[in-house]
C-alpha cells in the first residue's frame, strides 16, 4: 500500500477560497435586492395596464350600448312622429267634411228658404294666375244653368256665372274687379255698389260724406237687385276713408265667404232683364 506525499496532492478544479464565497453571497443578496422591488413593480405595471385596458373596454361597450339606446329612441320618435303628422291629416280630413258637411247642410237650407228654382253645383277647378276672379263649376247647359245666374252659399255672395258649356260654368267671383253688385249697408240702410279688389276688401265707392258708416256694419244685397237674393249676406265693413277728391267716402267691406275654402255652391236663375244684362255686357 503505497501513500502520497502529502505536498504532492493535487489542486481542487473548483478552487473556492473564502474572499470569492464572500462576494458571491453578496452578490445573490444585491441580485435579491434589486430583484424583489423589481418583480413588485412588473406586477404593479401589469396591474395598472390590465386595468386601463378593461376600463377601456367598458367603456367602449357602454358606448355601444349608449349608441344602441339613442337609435332605438331615435326610431321611437321618428314613428311617433309619423303617427302624430298621420293623426294631423286625420283630423285635417275630419274637419274639412263637417266642414264640407255644414256647408251643404246650410245650402239645403238655403234651398227651402228660396222661391226660385235653385241648382247645387261643386267647384271642380281654379286657376292660380286667377285665383280672386273665377272658378269653374260642374253644371252647365245640360243642368239648364243659363249665364247671368247668380252663385251664392249659405255664408255669403259668391260671384255671377259668365260662360256655361254643356257640363260646366265658369264663375266670375265678386272679388274680381269687374263684378259689380247692388248692395245696401244693412244697419243704416245705405245703398251702394260693390266692387271687387282681388286679395283686398272690395270697395263700396261714392258714399256721401257724413253717413255714419261703422266698423263691423254688415252689407247684404240690395232688395229686388234681380240676380241675387234679397239681403243674402255679402260682407262686413271693415275700413271707411275718404276718397282722394275728399268728398266721398270709400268703404272697405271683407266678404263673408272665404274664397280659399269654396267647395260647394248654390246656383240661382237670373230674371229675364238681369240675363240679358249679362249677355250685352260680356259681348
Amino acid at each position: 500500500m503505497s501513500t502520497q506525499d502529502p505536498q504532492h496532492i493535487p489542486p481542487s478544479r473548483f478552487p473556492i477560497d473564502s474572499q470569492s464565497t464572500a462576494e458571491i453571497i453578496v452578490l445573490l443578496i444585491l441580485v435579491w435586492m434589486i430583484a424583489g422591488p423589481l418583480s413588485g413593480l412588473v406586477l404593479s405595471i401589469h396591474s395598472s395596464f390590465a386595468g386601463i385596458i378593461s376600463k377601456s373596454i367598458n367603456k367602449i361597450e357602454s358606448t355601444r350600448n349608449l349608441a344602441a339606446q339613442l337609435l332605438a329612441q331615435s326610431q321611437k320618435i321618428k314613428d311617433l312622429e309619423q303617427k302624430l303628422a298621420n293623426s294631423d291629416m286625420e283630423l285635417t280630413k275630419l274637419r274639412q267634411e263637417a266642414r264640407d258637411t255644414n256647408n251643404l247642410r246650410s245650402l239645403l237650407g238655403l234651398k227651402t228658404h228660396l222661391s226660385a228654382r235653385t241648382i247645387a253645383a261643386d267647384v271642380i277647378s281654379r286657376n292660380p294666375d286667377n285665383w280672386f276672379e273665377q272658378v269653374t263649376i260642374d253644371k252647365g247647359q245640360s243642368n239648364k244653368v243659363q249665364v247671368g245666374s247668380a252663385v251664392i252659399t249659405g255664408e255669403g255672395v259668391v260671384g255671377q256665372i259668365v260662360s256655361v258649356s254643356e257640363n260646366a260654368s265658369i264663375v266670375r267671383l265678386i272679388t274680381d274687379p269687374d263684378q259689380k253688385i247692388g248692395v245696401v249697408i244693412k244697419r243704416i240702410n245705405q245703398p251702394g255698389v260693390l266692387s271687387g279688389q282681388q286679395k283686398n276688401p272690395a270697395t263700396i265707392d261714392f258714399v256721401p260724406i257724413g253717413t255714419p258708416v261703422e266698423i263691423g256694419d254688415k252689407v247684404v244685397c240690395l232688395e229686388n237687385g234681380g240676380i241675387f237674393p234679397s239681403e243674402h249676406p255679402v260682407g262686413v265693413v271693415v275700413g271707411v276713408q275718404r276718397d282722394t277728391n275728399g268728398t266721398t267716402l270709400s268703404i272697405q267691406v271683407r266678404p263673408s265667404q272665404n274664397f280659399f275654402d269654396l267647395n260647394h255652391v248654390l246656383i240661382v236663375p237670373p230674371t229675364s232683364d238681369a240675363q240679358l244684362f249679362v249677355k250685352g255686357k260680356n259681348r
